[in-house]
């Protein structure tokens, strides 16, 4: 982000990195970071000093060969359809009329027994937020055919409403050992100047596009009471800052993805207040997530049910009781970060587009004073939303 030859005369511009620094920041591929400024490599790498990545990837040893990754998160990354490559399985709305299928619940088409899913893509989901917009095809435009259109809150407050895809995918075309109820996952396209870098969302099917890659469970289906932990650590701010001091081009691609520092699993068993990390997590993360009928075996899977197991019904989608938990959230992870209120508030003004939203909504940046006040709660042992 240099502009001219005279920044480089700004003392804050000229960083001095080691190899140690080069092999902390990116463990898996030693590539050199890159920084804006000496006080975010300082930051970044207080989070690699004291936090582990993702995935470590096994060192190779002539004696014993490349010993197994470690992963922090039994995860591992997915791909699930190419969206040229697997381009015959797509079939659209009006395809699907033609060969005789009928709209069924949760947003399916179904002939007889074969059922047709939606297929997932990055623009249709943001952080908490399966329903984020609809595709919207306009053909004439040659570069771009596909389009998001937003759904308002209006319109989301029904947990009845469902965001139109450009593709169906029959279901049989998922493979076997992947066809679950929900799965976890994020946007590949992302760049450091966009709103958010890393934005993940619980999805109602695993029958997305390359550019939604899901993650998975390495060796078994994810539980979602993890599940929720990782989301809720990939959508944080602070996870964020350090995402976009990395995202160099327009994808957040996996071996990003793996080197990002995260919070490991026994620091969300601790409590704050005499209120467990986890537990208060887990109810922010299904508030957020359980706002639509077709994300009941989610909420199923945490326990959301009534006594006779049936599931519990959604939560209206309301943005104020949103934002609140968010910045809950987001306080809570600063503070799981070891990071202080004065980093805290630098990082968030590294964030000019959530501040420019805000401003134009609320006339101040109240993300960032809703956030500090989170964190300031919680240094007090209060964690409440």
């Amino acid at each position: 982000y240099l502009h001219s030859l005279d920044e480089l005369d700004d003392p804050a511009r000229v960083l001095e990195l080691g190899a140690d620094d080069f092999a902390l920041v990116h463990p898996n591929t030693g590539a050199a970071p890159i920084f804006r400024s000496q006080r975010d490599a300082d930051i970044t790498t207080h989070f690699y000093r004291v936090h582990p990545v993702l995935v470590k990837q096994g060192e190779a040893s002539e004696s014993l060969g490349r010993r197994p990754d470690l992963r922090v998160w039994p995860v591992k990354y997915l791909r699930m359809f190419d969206m040229t490559n697997d381009s015959a399985l797509f079939v659209t709305q009006a395809e699907l009329v033609k060969q005789g299928f009928e709209p069924a619940a949760l947003n399916r088409w179904r002939k007889s027994k074969v059922e047709a899913v939606p297929l997932y893509v990055g623009r249709m989901v943001h952080q908490y937020d399966h329903r984020h917009a609809s595709v919207m095809v306009n053909e004439e435009n040659l570069h771009n055919a596909a389009l998001g259109a937003t759904l308002d809150s209006v319109r989301k407050s029904d947990p009845g409403t469902f965001p139109t895809p450009q593709y169906w995918v029959h279901a049989d075309a998922v493979p076997e050992a992947l066809r679950n109820d929900w799965a976890l996952g994020f946007r590949d396209i992302a760049r450091a100047t966009d709103v958010r870098t890393m934005i993940a969302s619980i999805v109602p099917t695993t029958a997305a596009g390359n550019t939604l890659p899901l993650l998975v469970g390495n060796d078994a289906p994810l539980p979602a009471a993890a599940a929720c932990l990782l989301l809720a650590n990939l959508n944080s701010l602070a996870l964020d800052y350090v995402a976009r001091q990395k995202a160099q081009s327009t994808h957040l691609n996996w071996y990003i993805v793996e080197q990002l520092p995260v919070i490991a699993p026994e620091r969300f068993e601790t409590s704050i207040g005499g209120v467990k990390i986890a537990d208060f997590i887990r109810d922010q993360v299904l508030h957020l997530s359980y706002t639509a009928h077709d994300l009941a075996p989610f909420a199923r899977d945490l326990g959301h049910v009534h006594a006779d197991g049936s599931v519990k019904p959604p939560f209206v989608w309301n943005d104020e009781d949103r934002r609140a938990r968010l910045a809950a959230l987001d306080g809570l992870f600063f503070h799981l970060y070891g990071l202080s209120e004065d980093d805290a508030a630098y990082m968030l003004d590294s964030f000019p587009i959530v501040r420019e939203q805000d401003e134009a909504a609320f006339g101040r940046f109240r993300t960032k004073e809703d956030v500090i006040a989170a964190l300031q709660r919680i240094s007090k042992g209060v964690l409440a939303v």
